[in-house]
């Protein structure tokens, strides 16, 4: 009987969070793109606005961008889309629907920013974006530790699973990009510090209350123009650190930029 309940409220978890839907499915109709176009090889994916270095020097910022939406396989999709709506969901109902967006592109973006840095080769996936959910989660966590409890205390340390085994893995196998995860990571926790809702206590009131009322907690949610804010700090590092990287390269007999 548990399967049918597990079923139900996975369906009612992704039905609730209308952001990481729509993020799922541009994920998925990017990735049909590539493969009716003629596949994931390198210049196909190049064509469809993947991150490479030589050509984001030359000022071709939108591949600072597009790559979060971008696989290289079914299966690393998938895996990302797995992170995604699991956690995803869960944050877009603490954070709201648009401020979990902007925490999605935000670690989209600067986790792409930092793998420039990084290197100047081919890099493409969501799961600098995931892992920017996953700090914000955390950081979610960490700021409201004392009325969470047991709870948060657990679901904070699954976090920190998570994130050292993808460390890790990272680390033992070839073709992942750490620098990604790092940038997302950063740039989810610097958002959430600025607009993650802050839990309060408040009595409940009722008809049968008696003697000492019945607590709940009450999200406190941030300013919406924290929200800007948050905006400007990842834009204005993301583009520090683009203008620093691009001038390394350096301009060959033909014109091209390449890494000085």
């Amino acid at each position: 009987m548990r399967q049918p309940d597990q079923r139900q409220a996975f369906s009612a978890s992704v039905s609730g969070s209308p952001g990481t839907s729509a993020l799922t499915v541009i994920n998925i109709i990017f990735f049909l793109g590539v493969m009716l176009t003629g596949g994931t090889g390198t210049q196909n994916l190049i064509d469809w606005g993947a991150k490479y270095g030589r050509y984001i020097a030359e000022g071709e910022y939108w591949r600072l961008v597009l790559p979060m939406f971008l696989h290289v396989s079914f299966f690393h999709m998938l895996t990302n889309l797995f992170g995604l709506v699991i956690f995803g969901s869960m944050v877009e109902r603490i954070f709201g629907t648009w401020n979990f967006v902007v925490i999605y592109l935000m670690a989209g973006i600067l986790g792409n920013v930092v793998s420039f840095l990084a290197g100047p080769n081919l890099g493409v996936g969501a799961s600098g974006a995931v892992f920017g959910i996953l700090g914000a989660f955390g950081v979610y966590l960490l700021l409201n530790r004392r009325l969470l409890g047991q709870m948060g205390r657990q679901q904070l340390t699954t976090i920190g699973v998570i994130v050292a085994i993808n460390v890790v893995l990272g680390l033992s196998i070839s073709g992942i990009d750490n620098a990604a995860h790092f940038g997302g990571l950063l740039a989810g926790g610097l958002v959430a510090l600025l607009i993650a809702p802050r839990e309060r206590l408040f009595a409940v009131e009722t008809p049968f209350n008696f003697g000492t009322p019945r607590m709940a907690l009450r999200s406190g949610a941030q300013p919406a123009s924290r929200v800007l804010v948050a905006i400007i700090l990842i834009v204005a590092i993301a583009t520090a650190i683009t203008w620093f990287e691009s001038q390394s390269y350096v301009t060959n007999v033909f014109g091209q930029k390449i890494p000085g």
